[in-house]
């Protein structure tokens, strides 16, 4: 097998002058990818049409919660405890070798719940939770959840605690990710890619607004733009935009001790002292531009969450666009019908937690033939019915 994946790497290297692999889109899955496939001596170009971390893999807010959200508990919980872990080592491994702290931090959460829908929905997770390692989960009533953090809802019925998730900071996480690859040779070009130049059922290379760039093997990384790729090969790749927004505030009031969850609604102290609150979930297409209605949905949320920070101050609203499959699960896979041709994307709000695994199963695909990461058997682009 090691012969094997030998031979494939030294098939996929080029001539001087081209890359072993270049990435279409310049996120932070191509830029881990792009580090952990530098360090195994591939050539690695990565094209971003604008500025390193200037969509959401800069903007998100950074949380690292593997117990939350899509495919919870099954089939992502194994994946995305993966995740987590790999994030806690990374960490440091990334500082060692860029320099840049990326700020991750055990940060614990408050789910609150208002309602007896709500309670009940809470405990049930509670149940299965409860028996995953390494975190501690419970629930708590109205008096201990604000023994927590006294500054939540005196309305809330109470919440699930949850003990030991984390977070990061994602521009310094990004930007650490592509020095740390700068660092085994991995380079980034502020090109706009506008298709494939293909031989047969090979890639040869990606066609530039001004140019071309060789490549022994592709990858489409273009966050919600990748299904625009979908006519450059044929096959049909199902990711959407979903616009996120998230408003950045000051407030005279102590920090908040944790983070405090509402439906899919989050609010929390940032180390730099600003408040972050948000977030949204709209389908817009590729408008990317904040808008009123959002902050005032943010802020309405927020003030139910905490409402004695009526002082707050807004300083900054940002809006992104998130990459969403057609099922909220990665698609990370080699594409049916081209010899070289890879995809990853999808991950929609858990692309920070998850961009650990998706680049490592993506580094397994090229480099070995096969994931070595438990979960990425779901992640085959194939479990979407082909378009007629």
């Amino acid at each position: 097998m090691i012969g094997h994946s030998r031979g494939k790497r030294e098939r996929n290297k080029l001539t001087t002058g081209s890359s072993d692999v270049v990435f279409v889109g310049g996120g932070i899955v191509a830029c881990l990818s792009g580090y952990l496939l530098s360090r195994r001596g591939y050539n690695v170009t990565i094209l971003e049409a604008d500025s390193l971390g200037s969509h959401a893999s800069g903007f998100a807010f950074g949380g690292l919660d593997p117990l939350t959200g899509v495919g919870m508990p099954e089939p992502l919980l194994e994946f995305s405890l993966w995740c987590y872990g790999r994030h806690r080592g990374l960490a440091r491994e990334l500082h060692d070798a860029s320099g840049i702290d990326v700020g991750f931090e055990v940060r614990d959460r408050l789910h609150l719940a208002f309602t007896d829908d709500e309670v009940r929905s809470a405990k049930a997770d509670i149940e299965w939770m409860k028996d995953v390692g390494g975190f501690h989960v419970e629930w708590l009533d109205n008096f201990q959840a604000r023994e927590q953090e006294p500054q939540v809802s005196q309305e809330i019925a109470g919440a699930l605690f949850e003990q030991s998730p984390g977070a990061v900071e994602p521009y310094r996480f990004i930007l650490a990710a592509m020095r740390a690859g700068e660092r085994y040779k991995a380079e980034m070009l502020q090109r706009r890619a506008t298709g494939l130049i293909t031989d047969g059922e090979r890639v040869t290379g990606v066609q530039l607004e001004n140019g071309i760039i060789n490549a022994g093997i592709v990858v489409l990384a273009m966050g919600p733009w990748t299904g625009l790729a979908s006519e450059w090969c044929g096959v049909d790749i199902p990711v959407t935009p979903l616009k996120g927004q998230i408003l950045r505030l000051r407030t005279s009031h102590d920090p908040l001790k944790l983070a405090v969850n509402y439906s899919h609604s989050y609010v929390a102290t940032k180390p730099d002292g600003l408040i972050w609150a948000g977030t949204t979930e709209e389908e817009s297409g590729f408008d990317n531009s904040p808008n009123p209605a959002a902050r005032d949905s943010i802020m309405a949320d927020f003030l139910k969450m905490i409402p004695g920070m009526t002082d707050a101050e807004l300083l900054q609203q940002t809006a992104c666009l998130r990459p969403l499959s057609g099922d909220g699960m990665p698609i990370v896979d080699k594409i049916n019908g081209w010899d070289n041709l890879y995809v990853a994307t999808g991950a929609g709000r858990k692309g920070i937690l998850w961009s650990t695994g998706m680049a490592q199963v993506l580094c397994d695909l090229i480099a070995d033939g096969k994931p070595d990461v438990p979960g990425a058997e779901h992640f085959k682009l194939d479990r979407f019915p082909a378009k007629v």
